[in-house]
Parts: structure tokens; C-alpha cells; sequence
């Protein structure tokens, strides 16, 4: 990769296959006689995000709303979500240890839960833009920092635009507020990644369909 290309890319259905806020809120609710009603409703929640519908920041609010959470739970979901790393994103471990200072985790999920997988990629935690869960004394969850761009609406083309990169950059990513970095003119380029989920109202936005990570660095390479 050229020394002035930078990747942006999404954690959730991305660098990992799952969507880590539903993970965290199955392992919530697991004792809960309601768990499948509400699961089911924030699944919904999460597809209007995706596609565009809902502004990130209510998806965000309506989705903590209906469950609690505590670092016991996060701790479990994090176990599975190491075992749930994208496939061509394990493959290409050492594209990220060379390239790591160039590659940044813009996401809408949560650091608390992205560290441990972009550690072990040798991803510097300053290139991670992601939100903070706010905990009680007792370690339950009880609200996010608010104050970080990746709770509002728009905050990844915010974020992007702060990060004042020179060069061409890249965003990897499967949703609606990953093409929006592309849309407000602070990317070149928009791949839309369907290793894991094919949105298809997304990839008809996107400069090209990546079907996996090998593609992307092909692609960064040709163009």
C-alpha cells in the first residue's frame, strides 16, 4: 500500500461477522421470558440503520434502550467475537501489521469491544473511532459518552473529516453510514464489503463490490 492511502474501515459485519451490539444484548437477555421480542426488535432497529432509514444516533438510542448490560456480559461477547473474525481479514494479518499505521476502525460499535480483536492486528488504539460505554461503581452500563462523534448522526464522516488525511482514502464497510463518508465528499472511494451480508441498496451506492478482503488490497493496488 502507498504511503499516502489510508483505509477506513467498519468493525461489525466487516472486520468481524457479527453484529456486536446484538451479540451484547443476546447475552443480556439471556434469563429474560421477552428475550427473542426484543432481540427481534433490534434487529430491526439495527436493518433501518443499515439501509438509511433511521439516523444513526436514534438507532443507537433506541437499541441501549431496550436492554442493560454490565462488563460481564461485554467480556463474554468479546470471547465470541474473537472467534468470529472475518475470514479474509485472518488471512491478511500481515497486510495490517505493515500497513497499520495507514488503517483505521471507524465504527459505530464500541471500543470496550473492538480492542482486543484490532490488538491482536497490531492496530494502533489511536486508529480506532469508535464509542465508550459509560459504567456504575458496579460495572452495569448505564449510558455512552455522549460527548464522542461516534454517537451522533454523521459521525463517521465527522470523524473522517477530522483525522485531516493526506491522500487518497478508502472506505471498507457493509452499511449506509460508511457510503456516507464517500457521499460528503471525505473518501474517494466507497467498497462495499459482502463477505459476511450483501445489503444490496448498499452495494448499488457503492464504487465496487468487495466480496472479500484479498479484493480490497487488489483494488488499492490496481487503482
Amino acid at each position: 500500500m502507498k504511503k499516502d492511502d489510508y483505509l477506513i474501515i467498519d468493525f461489525d459485519s466487516t472486520f468481524i461477522k457479527l453484529e456486536t451490539l446484538e451479540e451484547l444484548a443476546r447475552e443480556a437477555l439471556k434469563n429474560n421470558s421477552q428475550k427473542e421480542n426484543i432481540q427481534d426488535r433490534i434487529k430491526k432497529i439495527t436493518r433501518q440503520g443499515m439501509y438509511g432509514k433511521l439516523s444513526f444516533e436514534d438507532s443507537l438510542k433506541r437499541r441501549l434502550a431496550l436492554f442493560s448490560a454490565n462488563k460481564n456480559d461485554i467480556k463474554r461477547v468479546n470471547l465470541k467475537i474473537k472467534n468470529n473474525i472475518t475470514e479474509s481479514f485472518k488471512e491478511n494479518k500481515d497486510f495490517f501489521r505493515e500497513n497499520g499505521k495507514n488503517i483505521f476502525v471507524v465504527s459505530g460499535g464500541f471500543s470496550e469491544c473492538i480492542f482486543p480483536v484490532t490488538d491482536d492486528f497490531e492496530i494502533s488504539r489511536e486508529n480506532i473511532l469508535a464509542n465508550d460505554f459509560e459504567f456504575n461503581s458496579e460495572g452495569s452500563v448505564i449510558g455512552i459518552n455522549e460527548k464522542n462523534l461516534a454517537s451522533k448522526t454523521q459521525g463517521k464522516v465527522r470523524q473522517v473529516e477530522n483525522l485531516k488525511l493526506k491522500g487518497r482514502i478508502f472506505v471498507i464497510g457493509d452499511g449506509w453510514t460508511d457510503f456516507e463518508i464517500r457521499k460528503e465528499k471525505k473518501a474517494d472511494y466507497f467498497l462495499a464489503f459482502t463477505e459476511n451480508i450483501r445489503r444490496e441498496s448498499v452495494v448499488d451506492l457503492a464504487d465496487e463490490e468487495m466480496i472479500n478482503f484479498n479484493k480490497v488490497i487488489k483494488f488499492v493496488k490496481d487503482n
